[in-house]
This record gives C-alpha cells, structure tokens and sequence, in this order.
C-alpha cells in the first residue's frame, strides 16, 4: 500500500459551486478534519455526489483509498470544473502503482478530453511512459517527440530529452544517448544534470569505457554529493579489472601509476581533496585538463611503478574512504 497525501496538489484547483467552496477553503488553510465533518455532513444518499467523493479523495492519506474515491468520483457526475484534475490524480495513481495499462487509457482520454489542458504535458509523459512500458515503443517515441517540441528551452523539456535518452539507452542506442546526455549534463536546468550525469556513468561502465565512467562519477559527486545512484554506481565499479591494460602499458619507459581521486569542475573543490589526501603519505598531484571545451581538474595520489602497487593503495584508499576510485597510467 502507497501512502499519498494528495492534498499537496490542491492548490492548483479553482472551485466555484456553491457547495465545494467551503470545503474548498478548509482544505486550502490545512483544516482537514473540519472538511472531513463537512463532508460527512452533506454526504447523505441524495448528496452523495461526484464532487463530494473528489474532496474525500482529496482528504485520504491512504493511496488505495483516494484512487477509490477519484474512480468512484468520475462516474458519479462529477462537475466539470473537477474532472480533469480527478483524471489527472488518477493518472499519477495509476503511474505510482506500475498499471501500465489504466495508465495509458487514462492519459490518452486526458489527451482527447482536454487538448491543450492544464497537465497536457504531464500526460504526453504519463502516455510515453505507458506505452514504453507497454512495448508500443514507436508511439512512445512520437508522444516524446511532442513533449520535447512543445517546450523546447523549458524544464519540461528537458525531462522528455531524458526520457528520450532512457529510451534509446534501452535500445543500445549508445551514441545518441550519450549525445543527448552530454546536453542535459551541461544545461542550466538542474533536475536533469545529476540523472544525465548518472547515466552517462553508468553506461559507460556497460561499455567498459571505465576512464568516462570514473569522469562522470566524479562530476556527479562534486556536484551532487547526495544524489540517488552514487552507491550503485560504486557497487558497480567493484571488480573491473584495467591489470591487462595496465600491464601492457608498464612496458612504456617513464611510466608510472597513480590512483585517481576525483575530477572536479571547480578548482578549490580540487585543492580541498587534495589536502585531504595527503594523509596518507603519498605524493598529491592536480592535473588540469579541458574536456568538451570546459577546465576540470583532477586529483591524483601516488606514483608507483607497478598496477599491483598502485591497486594495492586503492584499495587502502576506497575502504578508508567508501568511494570507488581508478588506477590510470601517467
């Protein structure tokens, strides 16, 4: 059982019957138990009506029971100035609980009753969604192509280009995705940076392109310490093995092996890990390199002169720190 308190979405509601006014209001200024009683009060076999079973919805902390009410709300002569919102909440419902199914027949009903509604572009997303898990792929596809073309330079937007690059990481579609991605990475709009970022990682890890990976990872980090997906991609680097490559490029004259620490965007954030690095002893470097036309700098410990060396401090290093870190060639 999902618990929602669908009373967070209340405000976006204009009411205007007579009736629902009051009960409106109570809601609006937090006075639930009041609206509870006036519900109850007017909720008698003649007034037991679609509007007062959309408040009662509206009310319940308990998911299961408010979808109850929205359902019964729809076929119960609900006023119109109601019905979207209630399809609306039924929708999120539906998506919450993974029914696919309801979910697509909702949003797409939402789509047809209200062309150019209030939640149009939370529905082409819901209907996407659906349909994406639905293995309609193609008309995912399309219902995406107009989320992103109807808001293009919005957040909206930008969450459908997401949307877009989940889809065609699905399809091992790598370089689009990554292209897309790389975008998001770089845009101004900050609730896509950090899962773009995420996948960026965690895809090239997939590859074992594990140099971009540990890049991503790092960016991630420094710029979203507590973003869901860290831990994942840390479990995710346990047990890759660069020894072949490493090893290879041992027989290179002058070359030596550090454990790298961190790539950062800011240059303070990069002096701060190196300070604290040096703790344990070890030569400390900072690197500036330019990627994708941008200044990173990167955080390197040690100099050692064998792969074995240098994976032996890492893992001092990761069970000391709790991170995942990288063995690079210099």
């Amino acid at each position: 059982m999902f618990q929602v308190l669908i009373i967070l979405f209340i405000s976006s509601v204009l009411f205007s019957s007579v009736v629902s006014s009051p009960i409106d209001d109570m809601i609006k200024k937090g006075r639930i138990e009041e609206a509870r009683q006036e519900i109850d009060r007017l909720s008698t076999a003649s007034l037991r009506n679609g509007n007062l079973l959309h408040f009662q919805a509206l009310i319940e902390e308990d998911g299961e029971s408010s979808l109850k009410f929205l359902e019964a709300a729809s076929g119960a002569g609900l006023s119109p100035e109601f019905l979207e919102e209630n399809t609306f909440k039924m929708a999120l419902y539906y998506m919450a609980d993974g029914d696919y199914k309801k979910l697509e027949t909702t949003a797409s009903a939402y789509l047809q009753w209200w062309e150019n509604g209030l939640y149009r572009s939370d529905m082409l997303r819901a209907e996407a969604y659906a349909n994406q898990n639905g293995n309609d792929k193609e008309r995912a596809n399309r219902l995406l192509g107009n989320l992103i073309n109807e808001n293009e330079g919005t957040p909206i937007g930008a969450i459908g280009l997401l949307d877009r690059a989940v889809s065609l990481y699905d399809k091992k579609a790598y370089i689009q995705a990554q292209k897309i991605c790389r975008q998001l990475a770089n845009s101004r709009f900050e609730d896509v940076i950090a899962p773009a970022l995420y996948m960026l990682s965690y895809y090239s890890i997939e590859q074992n392109r594990t140099d971009d990976a540990i890049l991503y990872y790092n960016l991630l980090k420094e710029g979203y310490p507590n973003a869901i997906g860290l831990d994942d991609l840390v479990d995710k680097f346990i047990g890759i093995d660069n020894n072949d490559k490493n090893r290879a490029a041992e027989e290179i004259t002058g070359t030596f092996y550090s454990v790298q620490v961190g790539v950062f965007s800011v240059s303070e954030n990069a002096r701060a890990s190196s300070k604290a690095m040096k703790k344990y002893g070890k030569k400390v470097d900072i690197e500036e390199k330019k990627m994708s036309d941008k200044d990173y700098y990167v955080v390197y410990v040690g100099r050692f002169k064998s792969t074995d060396e240098a994976i032996g401090f890492k893992a001092i290093l990761e069970k000391s720190e709790n991170e995942a870190f990288q063995v690079v060639a210099r």
